[in-house]
């Protein structure tokens, strides 16, 4: 039995096969790094964004797709691939660039969709027309992926993402109003939010036209403010145990139909003080797998709280 809607099940029923999603490295910053918000970034966010696997520094789109997809495409029998523009803050530059960029890609014969991940107050209309023209000539999908980490506008000020939950809000409707898939990323394990506050970032998610969401544990990146913090002792991380207990309970309130794109985070080993406790993220998938299992929790089982949950004793 499938505990929650998994990704890569999702993409072979949307397009009849295995697709492989490709990282593409943008030559963009953030305005969190360069001064226009804040110049620290987010505590957790290392020099390179998180462009840990593209190695493609200067590197043409078409080159970096092309170089890819005769590596992956082979060993995981895939035909079909996304463009998934990964590093940093990737419609934080001029439009006529980002359209570039968006072009590129989606004339790409193996490509089927592009995937931008951006910042909540990074989200403009005219940067969404582009997504929406460039959709259209094509015939391409388009997700757009929101980093909020956390409902909890006070542990978004200790991470110094230098936006609140209001930003991610008004991007997610807009997005929605296009009917783009809409992806958010959440840190679950958060020591500065308590299982409370993940139940409330499942609920508000399910609130939202979000249609994917990636869920991993905090992991620390060589470099950041974070790493700094946590080799002098101002800040501990919580158990695997309790990521794994976080983990579950999102997903029980999550709305069913929502695409779970990741349960754990992966990242190279070279860049990063400590992943998952240590543990391989397999097996941390399988344990929650488990836990699910033991606990009889479905994806959504706890969605009851949308639509008028105190009405509807008069609507039977």
């Amino acid at each position: 039995m499938e505990r929650y809607r998994n990704y890569s099940d999702y993409l072979k029923e949307r397009y009849g096969e295995k697709v492989y999603k490709i990282p593409v490295s943008l030559p963009v910053t953030c305005p969190n790094r360069d001064g226009c918000l804040s110049s620290g970034g987010c505590i957790f966010c290392g020099s390179i964004g998180a462009d840990y696997e593209t190695k493609a520094v200067g590197m043409g789109i078409t080159r970096q797709l092309d170089r890819s997809m005769a590596h992956v495409g082979p060993k995981y029998k895939a035909r079909k691939f996304i463009a998934y523009f990964l590093n940093f803050t990737n419609t934080y530059a001029p439009l006529s660039d980002f359209k570039s960029w968006v072009e590129e890609a989606m004339s790409h014969p193996a490509v089927v969709a592009v995937d931008v991940s951006t910042r909540p107050d990074c989200i403009h209309e005219a940067y969404l027309d582009v997504l929406k023209e460039a959709s259209r000539r094509y015939g391409k999908d388009v997700t757009v992926e929101l980093g909020l980490q956390s409902s909890n506008v006070h542990t978004l000020s200790v991470l110094n993402r230098c936006h609140g939950l209001a930003e991610f809000i008004d991007a997610s409707l807009r997005i929605g109003r296009y009917g783009f898939d809409l992806c958010t990323h959440v840190i679950a394990d958060l020591p500065w939010d308590d299982r409370l506050d993940v139940a409330e970032t499942a609920k508000i998610i399910s609130a939202l036209p979000v249609t994917e969401v990636k869920l991993h544990s905090l992991y620390i990146v060589k470099g950041t403010k974070l790493a700094d913090m946590y080799e002098k002792g101002e800040v501990s991380l919580l158990p695997m145990e309790e990521y794994m207990e976080r983990a579950v309970l999102f997903l029980s309130y999550l709305r069913k139909d929502i695409v779970v794109q990741r349960m754990v985070g992966r990242a190279s080993g070279g860049n990063t003080i400590t992943v998952n406790g240590g543990s391989p993220w397999w097996e941390v998938k399988d344990r929650i797998d488990r836990l699910l299992e033991e606990r009889n929790i479905t994806q959504g089982c706890r969605c009851h709280y949308l639509d008028g949950r105190a009405v509807r004793q008069f609507l039977k």
